[in-house]
């Protein structure tokens, strides 16, 4: 099982990622061959590829460049997460918040 897959599977729990801006939420983290290209009017950089969603709604974006990042809609900004997707996993946490 791939570190991708084994994330999937554990998102109901291993969800959280801590940023110093804040923390997010993941709610759904796709399979690679489900990432596809983002066409938005509110996003103005590099091609970019929808990777997750959080708890708020923002995008997790893997950009064209291998950087994955937030698109935090509040901020009208994006919030750097990690340089690979190796990097961005390796940053999921116990939600301890979401155990039942």
């Amino acid at each position: 099982m791939s570190q991708l897959e084994k994330a999937i599977k554990n998102l109901g729990l291993v969800r959280l990622i801590r940023t110093k801006e804040r923390d997010i939420r993941l709610v759904i983290l796709l399979r690679m061959d489900d990432w596809k290209h983002l066409v938005a009017p509110w996003w103005k950089g590099k091609s970019a590829s929808i990777v997750a969603v959080d708890i708020d709604g923002d995008f997790v974006l893997c950009k064209s460049n291998g950087d994955f990042v937030v698109w935090d809609h509040k901020l009208g900004k994006e919030l750097f997460l990690a340089n690979n997707l190796s990097g961005l996993l390796s940053k999921l946490e116990l939600d301890e918040t979401n155990v039942p």
